[in-house]
């Protein structure tokens, strides 16, 4: 089999991932870098889109330097890392000013690795118009959401639409997380259906000690882990926190911004627990604590378009799952318990408590082995190669 170089555009910085955080396109990187029909990959970190952003990745990914890499070349305005023989980085913070420039120069940085048979992979729809510029054999989108309904990216909503239909007309592969999403890319025959995935090892490792801000608290615990952005319906949690005082509600995340006044809701809340940020290393310590995984996700558009991750995280740990319904889970809906209300949520979630046993744990655990991240890069790369021949 001819190997294939990648040029990768992340929608997040590689010093993330290094620094803990998880998502899809750090996942799928992951196992790349395993596969043999793969040569080398030029990671490009989050092209920022606003000067803000700029100077945010200036600080983080110009000023300081990978762990684990080395510094190959670097100018006033981008920097190449050698993070192994097959895998190069490339942080640049021009594109929101030049973004035909930022593109020529990494085609630029590609060549000067030498990569053959080129292949664009991209997490990060707002390159879309520019993408002819590095001259790939395939190119291939990822849409792990719908940016249109991000609450990030509301100033940016015309500009999406734009990319969008260039992504629709232009890329030979569609990788959506969500039926929504199907029908978002008009159900072409390029637009495929392929969820998210688990290290179910991970999950499963054991720890011989418990951080106490877990560790201490009552139970049952009812947990939820992720991002704690206006996606998380605060409303509902309040409503759970109300009617089941004598357990703990748990939240584990970094709280955007955004939220820090519906925070006060829980003033009188003595069981509702925000531990913060933990890293992707920490979560299933954190997990293995829950007595049930809540999904409280608002039944907005953008819940729709999206397969949360923590659900498959939940399920490998053996937990059972409630979860508001709409909300893009429709591949593992036979294993969770779905609400349609919040008076519906709470019944669910305490016959979920009720009813969990050991022999449902591991039924649990053993569904969730076909989404391993293995099997879900598998399926993309043979849907290349069919390309490719």
């Amino acid at each position: 089999m001819k190997q294939m170089d990648l040029i990768m555009l992340n929608m997040s910085n590689f010093s993330e991932w290094e620094g803990g955080v998880s998502n899809r396109n750090y996942h799928v990187l992951k196992q790349l870098l395993n596969r043999p029909e793969i040569g080398k990959i030029l990671a490009v970190d989050y092209l920022p889109i606003t000067f803000k952003r700029a100077v945010r990745n200036y600080k983080e990914d110009l000023v300081l330097n990978l762990k684990d890499g080395q510094v190959v070349k670097r100018g006033l305005t981008y920097k190449i890392t050698k993070v192994s023989d097959k895998l190069y980085v490339y942080s640049d913070i021009t594109f929101w000013l030049r973004p035909k420039s930022t593109m020529k120069r990494i085609k630029k940085v590609a060549m000067s690795l030498n990569f053959g048979d080129l292949v664009l992979w991209s997490f990060f729809p707002l390159a879309a118009p520019y993408w002819d510029i590095l001259g790939q054999k395939l190119t291939v989108f990822e849409a792990v959401d719908n940016w249109l309904l991000h609450s990030s990216y509301s100033s940016k909503v015309e500009r999406l639409k734009k990319c969008y239909e260039q992504i629709k007309n232009s890329a030979d592969l569609i990788f959506v997380v969500s039926k929504n999403l199907v029908n978002f890319f008009d159900d072409q025959p390029n637009v495929h259906w392929i969820p998210n995935g688990v290290d179910v090892n991970h999950y499963n490792k054991k720890f011989p000690l418990v951080n106490r801000d877990i560790a201490d608290l009552p139970q049952p615990i009812i947990g939820y882990i992720g991002v704690i952005q206006n996606k998380v319906d605060f409303e509902l949690i309040k409503y759970l926190a109300d009617k089941n005082p004598d357990k703990s509600l748990v939240l584990v995340g970094p709280v955007w911004n955004e939220q820090d006044k519906s925070m006060a809701i829980f003033a009188d809340n003595k069981n509702v627990h925000f531990l913060g940020y933990k890293k992707y290393e920490e979560a299933p310590m954190y997990i293995q604590q829950f007595s049930v995984g809540i999904i409280p996700h608002k039944k907005s558009g953008f819940s729709a378009s999206t397969n949360p991750m923590k659900m498959y995280e939940y399920l490998a740990c053996g937990k059972p799952v409630v979860a508001t319904d709409n909300i893009g889970t429709d591949n593992v809906n036979q294993m969770i318990a779905l609400a349609k209300d919040y008076e519906d949520f709470n019944k669910k979630l305490n016959v979920a408590l009720e009813a969990d046993n050991k022999s449902q744990q591991k039924e649990r655990q053993e569904f969730i082995k076909k989404y391993s991240w293995f099997n879900t890069v598998s399926r993309m790369l043979e849907l290349i190669n069919n390309k490719l021949d």
